[in-house]
């Protein structure tokens, strides 16, 4: 696989570094600022390596699709679905984000492709936003509070009925609730399997250093805990979110059912031994895709048909 990387001015570095303001004691930080930089292993890179060739595989070139970025936050995936495409759109209810997102794509020169938008509820802007043939969410299902009931229902069905015949919604790098271990946030076993919001499972992140309040960032006590993502979600909530809905799984086809193996192969022997083994076992005979039980739901196709 071809590597990429892009330099960043000191400026946009220091965007980055005033952004994660106040996190500096949660584990991981520099990887944080890193991640949102330009170097081998960040998620610009990532995206633009294996995100962007695996979308391709499964749902044709973007370079005639009308594309939505819901939940853009600082832009990585605006930058790399914009290198492919005519016209992006690129939501997230952050201003700070969306601000980063504008001056990343000034650095890329891509300002011409992409609407910016910002609101705290997408609601507000489907009148102005009209339909896309594609449709991502990149690391967005988990900060979507589970305890705020109905909420996740919603936003899905919005986005659906905002996509064209034959479009598609298209999942990527969302812990999957099914595995007992909160990779994403706290690294603590069992959270997960906890009730959403829930209280011991916020005092535990706390007592052990992995979460702290921070009113710049999310809520107070377990709501924030929720927002930064410690509760994931599995594929068959969000089948159930659909529920009704004229869809099918792209990723159950022939053809679609694993990862590309030049995205994997060489990369991560792991992952291409745990998608060899579930789809042998369990995938190629009951149609469910693997990523259902991965650690986390990545590369999910939802094509809506009909109409």
């Amino acid at each position: 696989m071809v590597s990429y990387t892009f330099e960043y001015s000191q400026g946009f570095k220091d965007l980055i570094v005033e952004l994660h303001r106040g996190k500096e004691a949660l584990p991981f930080y520099q990887h944080y600022i890193d991640d949102h930089l330009g170097g081998q292993n960040s998620r610009l890179s990532h995206f633009v390596r294996y995100l962007c060739p695996e979308i391709r595989h499964h749902c044709g070139e973007l370079s005639t699709k009308r594309v939505l970025d819901f939940g853009c936050g600082t832009g990585a995936t605006t930058v790399a679905l914009a290198m492919h495409c005519s016209q992006v759109v690129a939501f997230d209810i952050d201003q700070k984000s969306i601000t980063v997102c504008e001056k990343r794509l000034i650095e890329h020169n891509l300002v011409d492709k992409v609407q910016l938008l910002c609101a705290v509820d997408f609601e507000n802007m489907i009148g102005k936003v009209g339909s896309f043939d594609f449709i991502l969410l990149n690391g967005v299902v988990e900060h979507i509070p589970l305890s705020k009931i109905g909420l996740r229902k919603k936003i899905f069905q919005m986005l659906f009925d905002i996509l064209n015949s034959k479009g598609v919604l298209y999942i990527n790098k969302t812990p999957n609730r099914l595995w007992p271990i909160d990779r994403h946030t706290t690294q603590l076993w069992w959270i997960p399997w906890t009730p959403p919001g829930s209280k011991w499972a916020y005092s535990k992140a706390v007592r052990m250093g992995k979460h702290f309040d921070n009113p710049e960032t999310h809520s107070l006590g377990p709501l924030g805990l929720e927002e930064r993502g410690a509760w994931g979600v599995t594929f068959f909530e969000i089948k159930k979110y659909l529920s009704g809905k004229p869809f099918e799984i792209v990723n159950s086809l022939p053809d679609h059912n694993k990862h590309l193996s030049y995205t994997q192969r060489g990369e991560n022997i792991q992952r291409c031994i745990f998608d060899f083994s579930v789809y042998n076992v369990f995938s190629r005979w009951t149609k469910i895709p693997i990523t259902a039980l991965a650690p986390f739901i990545t590369h999910l196709v939802i094509r809506k048909i009909g109409q």
